[in-house]
């Protein structure tokens, strides 16, 4: 029996296990990158996402519907891995190899348009994500690899809109300019 999100949605809010877990399946890649934006560490990512989903998982009960199930899942997601991240007292940085883990198949940054035209190769860009702040890195990330809207992304770091627009789009220069160095 198929079932569509808004059905798996309201099993999960009733507290059923399968379709909490179908819809955590359905957003895994997205809220998996969403942490990889704060620990910047494959071998953080799996801890953290179990971590998510328990937390999502006993306050189910809480979602009011003021944003879409998946931004309340990237909020709890973004939130456990910033905790993570103050309890061990230091932040990550990718690996050359991880580095292109938060983007799309084909090496683009989603909306980016050109930028990874410009890209020589993920050394560089590696390099280039690594001087960015971990909240400006976790921005792009959400909204230029994950196409997730400004709202979206104020929503689930507790920022407004603007703050959000301002920082994107300042990750944004501040990226072509490192990677045109």
């Amino acid at each position: 029996m198929s079932h569509t999100i808004d059905d798996l949605e309201q099993q999960a809010r009733r507290g059923e296990a399968v379709a909490f877990g179908q819809l955590a399946r359905l957003h895994n890649r997205d809220l998996r990158n969403v942490v990889w934006s704060v620990v910047r560490s494959p071998n953080l990512i799996d801890d953290v996402m179990q971590n998510s989903y328990e937390r999502a998982f006993r306050n189910i009960a809480s979602f009011d519907g003021r944003s879409s199930m998946k931004t309340w899942l990237s909020t709890i997601c973004y939130r456990t891995a910033i905790d993570h991240v103050r309890y061990e007292g230091r932040r990550r940085h990718p690996s050359i190899d991880d580095v292109d883990a938060p983007f799309r198949h084909d090496g683009s940054l989603g909306s980016g348009g050109d930028l990874a035209a410009r890209v020589a190769d993920r050394d560089q860009l590696a390099r280039a994500l690594t001087r960015l702040s971990p909240d400006d890195a976790s921005i792009l990330t959400m909204t230029a690899g994950l196409g997730y809207s400004y709202d979206e992304v104020a929503t689930i770091m507790h920022l407004p809109r603007g703050t959000v627009a301002s920082r994107a789009s300042r990750a944004r220069r501040r990226l072509q300019q490192e990677l045109q160095s």
